[in-house]
């Protein structure tokens, strides 16, 4: 009987080796067979060398996080076997290369098989050691029981480009790989999972998705500047944008990234940028702008470790406050987070429809876990989230107006959102810059009207949780023992851990966040007061979204944190023993 609900396969070397090309081709198949996939790529901030993993967890059903240990480690150097051979878990496999020489004799005496195998030579007897994630990749399928053709047919896609004889001696390398633990397992049958049928879904990074959601909402126009780990959102733009009648401009620096960015948005388009920690500090000054100037501006803002260049290739979520409070003056905006690799895709919809409607900057903030790995989600639906661009005044709709006047704008309406037009409409002239200003954008620093305008852009934002779902509702009781609130890619980890307390009766409720700012207090104050205890997690050293938590919360002696700042994801054990702290 099928015992085994996921497995975790993971893949060990140096960047350059091809451990990352190895992966895509194992996770491609797996997800076109219908099995359920979350990846981490876990490498250095270089061109090439540094360690590297690939990791894919598989699994039947539906999977939000990488999971937990590993079950079959592949290593192509001692490295991976010294520093990952503790996660293989008991029944796992370590397969390394025979040029390797780890200290196999610590596994003696425990359930985890140990397999030296002669990878370089296998390759060389090929003709190269480049071939030595493709011969691992052989050992691999052997290892998990799956059939070969479609793998090979995949080897022989890669290589379409160069000539049949490397073709063939790829192939050649995979049987030899395949082959060599086939000898070597012989009779032993490995707990495997079954082929769980075709499924309509995709297979995907998080920036892929952010991109592909873009143009779902309409946009056609992004200004940006590469870094890690944002660059694949303008990347993919750029692949697409001749398709679409697009246009993407590259800038010199992320100042105008942001500033090219606003200047469509003026002109009327739904523009946007892409940046990281250290760009979304450029910016400061071009989003103090967008909020006088009231225009609805979207930043992806794709977390990374910090401050500086910190680990530009591992997890954070320490740009709350940067999101929140870096730009200067009383600085009007919006601030939303994704749950999910697939929410990427239908959020950042719902953050042009917000940056219009409230027009104001808006920033939309994964995580690197979601943004540079890739997950399995349903097959996107480009009708769920229609368009709504707010008070944009249609032409017809302008009455006349008279020399001097202007186009009010800025006007002080009761919802504090003013109509809105685009420059070239008759009727619709007005003034914008970076000044405070009357209803038509002229300059203007009357103590009464400043307060005023203030007070508009403000008031605008209230109503902002009551037309955005703040969070993802995962609270099963009315009373708990403890809520658990966390935001991005800790998702997956904390739904696990609740899981698990839910099998012990312990009865733990669940909130992931999307709305950061304005903090919905008021939607968020009857799970707080349903709980004895509230434990905010999250990716950093200061507790940035514990404190929005206290300030804006009553009762703030039943918060704690579960912090980690590592650059590793959560995992459903940390999540647990937090949770356990406070029971």
């Amino acid at each position: 009987m099928q015992k085994r609900k996921d497995f975790i396969w993971k893949m060990g070397g140096q960047q350059g080796e091809g451990i990352e090309s190895c992966g895509e081709i194992m996770a491609t198949i797996l997800a076109k067979e219908g099995y359920s996939l979350y990846s981490q790529r876990l490498f250095a901030s270089r061109i090439k060398g540094g360690h590297t993993t690939f990791a894919l967890r598989v699994a039947l059903e539906q999977i939000m996080s990488i999971g937990e240990g590993v079950d079959f480690l592949l290593a192509l150097d001692q490295e991976t076997v010294d520093m990952h051979g503790s996660e293989v878990r008991d029944g796992g496999y370590i397969i390394c290369d025979s040029k390797v020489k780890p200290d196999f004799s610590k596994y003696e005496g425990t359930k985890i098989n140990c397999l030296s195998l002669p990878i370089s030579e296998t390759a060389m007897k090929q003709g190269s050691m480049l071939m030595r994630n493709i011969v691992a990749l052989g050992m691999s399928v052997a290892l998990l029981g799956f059939e070969t053709k479609l793998f090979k047919d995949a080897i022989a896609e890669q290589f379409a480009k160069k000539s049949q004889e490397i073709i063939d001696k790829n192939l050649a390398a995979f049987d030899d790989g395949h082959g060599l633990v086939m000898e070597k397992l012989g009779d032993v049958e490995i707990d495997t999972l079954p082929a769980p049928g075709k499924k309509d879904q995709m297979f995907l990074l998080g920036n892929e998705a952010c991109a592909l959601g873009a143009i779902a909402a309409g946009s056609r126009f992004m200004a940006s500047y590469p870094i890690t780990p944002a660059s694949e959102v303008m990347e993919f733009m750029i692949k697409n944008m001749d398709k679409l009648g697009a246009t993407v401009v590259q800038t010199e620096d992320e100042i105008a990234a942001c500033m090219t960015a606003m200047g469509g948005v003026y002109a009327g388009v739904r523009g946007f940028t892409c940046t990281s920690g250290p760009g979304l500090s450029l910016m400061a000054e071009s989003l103090s702008m967008a909020s006088m100037a009231e225009l609805p501006m979207v930043v992806i803002d794709v977390q990374r470790s910090g401050p500086s260049t910190g680990m530009a290739t591992k997890v954070e979520q320490s740009d709350i406050d940067a999101a929140c409070y870096n730009a200067h003056g009383d600085y009007s905006g919006i601030v939303i987070s994704p749950t999910s690799i697939e929410e990427c895709f239908y959020e950042i919809q719902k953050a042009f429809n917000l940056a219009e409607m409230y027009q104001c900057p808006v920033i939309f903030m994964p995580d690197l876990q979601q943004g540079l790995n890739k997950q399995s989600v349903p097959t996107f639906d480009l009708n769920r989230v229609p368009i709504n661009r707010g008070k944009m005044m249609k032409e017809a709709e302008l009455p006349a107006l008279e020399q001097p006047k202007y186009f009010k704008r800025f006007e002080l309406t009761e919802d504090g959102i003013s109509p809105r037009t685009i420059p070239g409409m008759k009727n619709g002239l007005f003034l914008s810059t970076g000044l405070e200003h009357n209803e038509e954008g002229k300059p203007a620093e009357a103590p009464t009207m400043h307060v005023a305008q203030t007070d508009k852009r403000f008031r605008k934002l209230e109503t902002v949780a009551d037309n955005y779902e703040p969070f993802l509702n995962n609270a099963k009781y009315d009373e708990a023992d403890v809520l658990v609130v966390g935001m991005a890619s800790s998702r997956g980890a904390i739904e696990e851990a609740v899981a698990e307390f839910d099998q012990e009766g312990v009865k733990v409720n669940h909130l992931q966040l999307r709305l950061i700012k304005p903090f919905p207090a008021k939607q968020l104050q009857p799970f707080f007061d349903a709980a004895k205890k509230v434990v905010i997690v999250e990716h950093n050293k200061t507790g940035q979204l514990t404190n929005l938590f206290k300030i804006n919360m009553h009762k703030k002696n039943k918060i704690s944190s579960c912090l980690k700042y590592d650059g590793n994801p959560f995992t459903k054990s940390y999540v647990k023993n937090a949770i356990k702290e406070v029971l």
